[in-house]
């Protein structure tokens, strides 16, 4: 007889029971334990599946229970035997459980690299407008908490934005307002809500207008593909998976404005927002170097006011140039300059 040795409760006490189990024919089992015999119909049985380190169990109808210290024996006629069998066996495979994890850790990754991003870019291009332009409006209150009042003169402003008119808003005006810097500093935001914000600083940067229609050109590119609302909306992390699924955006109320405001732009959409400036600059008759220019003295000027408010002593891990100081050097920005050099290069040649 093929008996197996097990773990047995008899229903009546909660003792367990050194036990055997043999099998009688194709329908029964007999259970020995404690002097005592015990006939199951298979018929009368649940397979409480194995889980990890936990043994299959049966759960019998008179509140008996057997335990298998391993996997089910190949002659038990349990319905469903031959598949948790397998699953028990698979989950003691070292090589499923390292693909396992290699499968988690891609699906992650795809999920981070592609899923939310292509989330973000759908619920940003389906959002009703009325929905944008007060997610806009949110996000300006809190750049003006952050700027304060402009000094750049009223008809030097009024020039600028008859510049932006006529040469890049290109039938889709947005509304241009200037501030001072504040705590953003030499900057320029493209909100939802159809607004462009410079910097007094910005504007002051400049050496020609050129370079400021290069700027507002940049940011027109960021308003058209939306990429504020996508950037902001990526920051969310899962959150806009369930949004573009259920379609229920109320909660981005409480979270987006401020994420409007301090999300950076990826290289992606920093270089879309670029070539976008650039062909505008180029259909102008205007040379996209003002824009390269433009960027390289505004990151000198980053750069000069970090060293100022860079303390004396630096750090052992600073001055090998450690985690902190490869994050505060713009290698993207060095880029940006190249491609903007290397389009007006073509742009020369094909002319």
């Amino acid at each position: 007889m093929q008996e197996q040795n097990i773990t047995f409760y008899d229903g009546q006490i909660s003792k367990p029971y050194p036990a055997t189990i043999a099998p009688i024919d194709s329908e029964t089992v007999l259970i020995c334990y404690n002097q005592q015999h015990r006939r199951y119909y298979y018929a009368d049985m649940q397979l409480i599946g194995a889980l990890g380190q936990i043994q299959p169990v049966i759960e019998l109808k008179d509140d008996a229970r057997i335990e298998f210290p391993q996997a089910l024996p190949d002659w038990f006629e349990l319905n469903k035997k031959h598949v948790q069998h397998s699953i028990w066996k698979l989950e003691r495979s070292p090589s499923l459980i390292l693909f396992s994890v290699v499968f988690v850790a891609a699906f992650i990754f795809a999920i981070l690299r592609w899923g939310i991003p292509s989330a973000a870019h759908y619920v940003a291009m389906q959002l009703p407008a009325d929905t944008i332009y007060k997610l806009g409006d949110e996000a300006q209150e809190q750049v003006f908490k952050l700027t304060g009042p402009s000094t750049i003169p009223l008809a030097r402003q009024k020039q600028i934005i008859q510049s932006y008119q006529d040469l890049v808003a290109n039938g889709q005006p947005a509304k241009v307002l200037f501030r001072a810097g504040g705590q953003i500093g030499t900057n320029a935001l493209a909100l939802p809500n159809n607004t462009i914000i410079l910097t007094d600083e910005l504007v002051n940067l400049a050496q020609d207008d050129h370079e400021i229609i290069g700027v507002l050109a940049h940011e027109q590119g960021h308003l058209v593909e939306r990429h504020s609302l996508q950037q902001a909306l990526s920051s969310l992390g899962f959150s806009v998976l369930l949004i573009a699924v259920t379609g229920d955006s109320s909660a981005l109320f409480t979270t987006l404005p401020v994420a409007l405001v301090g999300a950076s732009y990826s290289r992606n959409f920093e270089s879309d927002a670029d070539l976008y400036a650039m062909h505008v600059l180029d259909k102008n008759q205007i040379s996209s170097l003002h824009l390269a220019n433009f960027l390289a003295r505004m990151e000198a000027d980053a750069r000069a006011e970090e060293e100022e408010k860079q303390p004396q002593g630096k750090s052992e891990e600073e001055e090998e140039g450690g985690i902190g100081s490869f994050f505060q050097s713009h290698p993207a920005t060095q880029e940006r300059i190249a491609a903007i050099r290397q389009f007006n290069q073509q742009q020369r040649l094909s002319n």
